[in-house]
């Protein structure tokens, strides 16, 4: 096959995951169906099906796609070299900037992570770790970290120097979720709706606001 052949077919599923993302930003991941993504990618429905065996592959494969350039984006962010509280602080600050320059890809998230498959499938990673000490046990097997998506890793490794050297609270999961991408998520959304307008200096604030809060 030529390689001009084969850039050809990754721009039409491209097409076909970036259509299936603006539809579910627009009208919501129930209300977007296939024929709705055939008439906008400008695909035919024996086109989408070449390439997705469902509409629940389709998503899938978008999520994979997004979770792969979100973990890019926050682990590119972290420096080792840094002092552990402001290299927390470094990746806060690249969470944000990711969720506020892709709304599309965050509302989809939102939507999508509520599925119940998807809830299961994430439940086979701490479906028995209920604080940050049971995640970091749970998480010590190799073989299963390595499933884990690279934004995950991150933060695990980060989490893991942070309560070896006893600087955070053995805080509930939610908990630190909370702290940090969800913190980040909706005020990025805030920032994108208009409603909340923040410098670089009052957005560092708040990364150090979310370190206090978690930091012993």
């Amino acid at each position: 096959m030529l390689k001009g052949d084969n850039v050809q077919k990754g721009e039409k599923r491209e097409a076909i995951l970036q259509a299936a993302l603006e539809l579910i930003a627009e009208y919501g991941l129930q209300h977007t169906t296939m024929s709705l993504i055939s008439k906008h990618s400008r695909a035919s429905a024996g086109i989408i099906y070449h390439y997705f065996e469902s509409k629940e592959d389709l998503l899938q494969s978008l999520y994979y796609r997004i979770k792969g350039d979100m973990s890019r984006a926050i682990a590119a962010a972290d420096d080792t070299r840094q002092p552990l509280a402001r290299r927390f602080q470094s990746l806060w600050l690249s969470i944000f900037r990711y969720c506020l320059a892709h709304p599309q890809e965050m509302a989809f998230l939102e939507q999508y992570e509520c599925v119940p498959m998807v809830k299961r499938h994430d439940a086979q990673y701490h479906s028995e770790a209920k604080t940050l000490d049971d995640l970091i046990e749970h998480l010590s097997n190799q073989d299963m970290l390595s499933d884990l998506p690279l934004e995950v890793k991150t933060l695990y490794g980060l989490i893991k120097d942070l309560r070896t050297q006893d600087l955070v609270k053995n805080f509930p999961l939610e908990v630190i979720g909370e702290f940090t991408f969800g913190v980040a998520l909706r005020l990025a959304r805030q920032v994108n709706a208009g409603m909340v307008s923040l410098d670089e200096a009052a957005l560092t604030d708040v990364a150090k606001a979310c370190w206090d809060a978690i930091a012993r």
